[in-house]
This record gives C-alpha cells, sequence and structure tokens, in this order.
C-alpha cells in the first residue's frame, strides 16, 4: 500500500512539474496581455495613457505631478474596460511567430486629437482649459464614445524559451488605440 501511494505521489508531482515547465504558447501570450490590459494591470499601456494624456495636457498648470485626477482615473480604467481581443489565428516559425487578432475598443488617438481640436478652439478663443476641465472632457469623451473593431497582427518573439511580445511595434500600439482619422467637424453632407 505504502509503495502504490509512492508511486501515485510521484506521478501527481511529475504531472506538476511536467506542466510547469510548459511553454506558454503564444495565442495564450496575447490572450494574457489583453486580460491584463482589460484589468488595469498592464504597466506599459497605462503609462502610454498618462503620457498621450499628459502631452495633450502640456498647456495647463499642474499643482502635483504625481497625483493622478480621479476622474481622469476613471476615465483610463473605462477605456480599458472596453478593450476586447478575439484571437485569430497564431503562426508559428522557428523563434519567431505572429497571431492575428480582433480587437474591440475605443479609439483611443481620436479622443485625443477631438481634445487638441477643443484646446486649440478655446486658446484661439482666450478661454484657458484647466486641467479640471481637460479631465472632464475625456471623461466624456471615454463615456460617449463608440466601440469599434480592428484586426491586426501581434508579432512575438521567443526569448529564454519565452514568448514574447514586441510591443515597440507602431502597429501593434495602432492596433491597442486605435489611428487617429481626420474628423469632420464643419457639418457639411
Amino acid at each position: 500500500m505504502k509503495n502504490k501511494l509512492k508511486i501515485m505521489m510521484m506521478v501527481v508531482l511529475s504531472m506538476f512539474i511536467v506542466t510547469g515547465c510548459a511553454t506558454t504558447s503564444p495565442t495564450e501570450v496575447v490572450n494574457n496581455y489583453f486580460e491584463e490590459i482589460k484589468k488595469g494591470e498592464n504597466a506599459e499601456v497605462t503609462e502610454y495613457l498618462l503620457e498621450s494624456v499628459e502631452s495633450t495636457d502640456a498647456g495647463t498648470e499642474s499643482d502635483d505631478e504625481t497625483e493622478v485626477d480621479p476622474k481622469m482615473d476613471e476615465a483610463m480604467k473605462l477605456y480599458l474596460s472596453k478593450i476586447d481581443a478575439k484571437v485569430l489565428s497564431e503562426n508559428i516559425d522557428k523563434d519567431k511567430a505572429t497571431v492575428e487578432v480582433e480587437v474591440s475598443g475605443l479609439n483611443f488617438s481620436n479622443i485625443i486629437l477631438e481634445l487638441l481640436e477643443e484646446s486649440l478652439a478655446n486658446a484661439f478663443s482666450g478661454v484657458e482649459m484647466s486641467d479640471e476641465d481637460m479631465s472632464n472632457s475625456i471623461l466624456e469623451k471615454v463615456k460617449s464614445g463608440k466601440v469599434e473593431t480592428r484586426t491586426g497582427t501581434v508579432t512575438l518573439s521567443k526569448v529564454d524559451k519565452e514568448w514574447k511580445i514586441d510591443s515597440e511595434d507602431e502597429s501593434f500600439m495602432g492596433l491597442i488605440f486605435g489611428k487617429a482619422q481626420e474628423l469632420d467637424n464643419s457639418g457639411a453632407k
């Protein structure tokens, strides 16, 4: 009986060891990456969002650069929560992989473009936007924003036996944040 128990324990232990050492597939890496984004747990994407807003915010004065405005924080969380990704296909060639994905989410690039246009219009009108005005505007644009679907390819490389996403790729960032489109404010049809 003791031998059977020992053998069973060894089998269970070896299953955990084999499972623990298994390489995560490129599809799993991409799915995990987008889940982190959706939960607001991806520091790289969150930092990119903050930098984008701060560059738009350059003309306004802020007392404390390290403190995130609660409305801005709410807007970021809401924006990230609206991102969904679905893997369409995976192609592995040695230490390189591509994963075709369909991403649904707001077009952050258009939100920033609209915000810049508002800021410029206000500046030419002599109206200065405060940080609070900027935060309110971004939050409203995120709340009322229309979700769009984008498809693209995520490139991965195998580094130290693990798949890593090439997040420096501009097309990848465009996939997450959308691409700015020329806005038509003329009202003409």
